[in-house]
């Protein structure tokens, strides 16, 4: 039903689960059951603490190329070269968030950034209690476009995840969408 105050949501908690496994870690079966966390290397692990004033930025873009007819002016507008890309800031200095900001380091050897192939799974919970998660059908590609450490802020990782879809039949699948009952 439209013009509902239930079908306004206010983010309240957010989640970001990560895995550097080959294949996508088992999933739950509703958004209702718990995610199933070991270790990021082989199963979910979780960033942990984040930045909820940035939220998570997601932004599409694409090509259009405009088509005129001689005298007619606009006819057609053709699309291609779809993209989304989300971001997220995560606050925690953790072994997940290491793997992304330090890929390929260790405790003692910082080696030079490269962008992680990752499976990411993204959570929020409303003001309502409603939950909705979306995990990528395929690994996205994650950079850390800059990382900064100042007297007066705290640290955070802003992650870019390059989300890629997979083509089924004639549309793309970008997430695997799990959402609870919309709770009055």
């Amino acid at each position: 039903m439209a013009r509902s105050p239930e079908n306004v949501n206010i983010w309240q908690d957010a989640r970001v689960w990560l895995s550097l496994a080959a294949a996508r870690p088992t999933l739950p079966l509703t958004a209702d059951e718990a995610v199933t966390e070991t270790d990021f290397l082989t199963g979910w692990g979780e960033f942990g603490i984040l930045d909820g004033e940035a939220g998570f930025g997601e932004e599409r873009s694409f090509d259009e190329t405009e088509h005129f007819g001689w005298g007619i002016g606009l006819i057609k507008i053709g699309t291609r070269n779809f993209k989304l890309n989300r971001t997220l800031s995560a606050l925690e200095d953790n072994d997940a968030t290491r793997a992304v900001v330090w890929p390929g380091s260790t405790a003692t050897k910082l080696m030079m950034p490269k962008p992680v192939n990752a499976w990411l799974g993204f959570e929020t919970t409303s003001d309502l209690g409603n939950v909705e998660r979306l995990f990528t059908v395929l690994p996205s590609r994650l950079t850390v476009p800059a990382n900064n450490r100042n007297e007066s802020d705290i640290t955070r990782a802003e992650i870019t995840a390059n989300i890629f879809g997979k083509p089924v039949g004639g549309d793309i699948e970008v997430f695997d969408r799990q959402a609870s009952a919309v709770t009055p």
